[in-house]
């Protein structure tokens, strides 16, 4: 679909079904700025392939989307509802995600072609996950496996919808899907002086002064990376501006001998990537990079054995349900209730993190019992 005229014949259709499913492809393997290259979108009868570059208003998608009357089916939901909502403000009001379905019912392997292939016979080619959604014109082979990953959804909600109704869990899927509805794109933090040190092995650098070049060589790397809208991994990868800001070299020599950068990336990037180091190299002791240490809190006896008992009750329930313990009530949820320390049933409703079908799943009484020890 690569007009909008397109667009209105195919929604005018879908608000007439009762779901659609949807997925969206996005090239952040590829480029710098990540965003929503290709929409798909399925109802029991057809699949379309919307062309957001192409297509310049996507508001009679949006309001399909936004339909009461309207499921929409994805699988592995929340990175598109956040992309979606970041990109367009699309905001999607009735959820069925496939994933977490599967993931409920116990499905050992919960990936969408793993699903497919055993609930609908149907065998997906792996060879486009990584593929570069930006590029145009897209070929056919890419646009024909775009579409089947939505074209089976609606298939394989049903299926797992059984499953659920089966084992007593579909009211459990139910609640989480609400859950995914209230999901917002969250700007995350783009200061290099933070990002720097998400990389694995920064804090660890011996010395301000090897942190202060590699602060440098991270936020070049940015730099020209968002210059040539390239995926910053695929400028220079980690271990390369790890390895620069152990040696601090100053030369191309020493570039390659001691920091071990490909002969390629030198010839690149080389005088560029020095300058950075130089940069770091020059500033006083009083702008190098001090790492702030987060102090930890005093040792709370009651805490930590409440979290343990918890932690005992959750772990026996999961085993007898087949299920995965992250999954039945993940580590954050109890830390949250033995922090808070709730006495009655009135207590537990002011801690968001617990879900009604988890305390269905417990008992108030029980999780009462193994906080508090009695």
């Amino acid at each position: 679909m690569t007009d909008d005229a397109g667009l209105q014949t195919v929604t005018d259709r879908f608000k007439h079904t009762s779901r659609i499913a949807l997925d969206t492809e996005a090239a952040s393997f590829h480029r710098y700025v990540d965003r929503v290259y290709l929409i798909q979108v399925s109802s029991d009868r057809e699949t379309a392939i919307v062309d957001p570059l192409a297509v310049t208003d996507l508001t009679p998608l949006a309001d399909c989307l936004a339909s009461a009357g309207i499921e929409v089916v994805l699988h592995d939901a929340d990175y598109d509802l956040r992309i979606l909502d970041r990109d367009y403000g699309i905001r999607v009001r009735h959820v069925f995600d496939t994933r977490l379905a599967a993931q409920l019912a116990g499905e050992p392997s919960v990936g969408l072609g793993a699903l497919l292939e055993k609930y609908c016979g149907v065998t997906i080619d792996k060879k486009f996950q990584r593929a570069d959604w930006s590029r145009r014109p897209l070929p056919d082979d890419m646009i024909a496996y775009a579409a089947d990953d939505t074209r089976y959804l609606p298939t394989l909600r049903d299926i797992l919808e059984r499953r659920l109704l089966e084992m007593g869990r579909l009211e459990w899927a139910r609640e989480e899907f609400g859950r995914l509805e209230g999901i917002r794109w969250s700007r995350g933090s783009t200061d290099n002086e933070e990002a720097y040190l998400r990389l694995k092995g920064a804090k660890a650098l011996r010395g301000r002064r090897a942190r202060g070049v590699l602060r440098a060589v991270h936020g070049w790397r940015e730099d020209t990376a968002r210059a040539l809208d390239r995926a910053p991994f695929r400028v220079v990868d980690n271990m390369v501006l790890l390895n620069v800001a152990k040696a601090a070299p100053t030369t191309i020599e020493a570039l390659q001998q001691q920091a071990r950068v490909p002969a390629s990336i030198a010839r690149r990037y080389g005088k560029s990537l020095l300058d950075a180091v130089r940069e770091a190299l020059a500033l006083p002791e009083s702008e190098l990079p001090v790492i702030e240490r987060t102090r930890r809190p005093p040792p709370d006896p009651a805490y930590d054995a409440g979290l343990e008992r918890l932690k005992q009750l959750r772990n026996r329930r999961a085993e007898e349900l087949g299920m995965d313990s992250g999954l039945l009530c993940p580590n954050g949820t109890l830390q949250a209730l033995s922090r808070a320390s709730p006495n009655t049933a009135r207590d537990l409703d002011a801690i968001g993190e617990l879900r009604k079908w988890q305390r269905d799943v417990f008992g108030d009484d029980a999780l009462l019992a193994a906080l508090h020890g009695t």
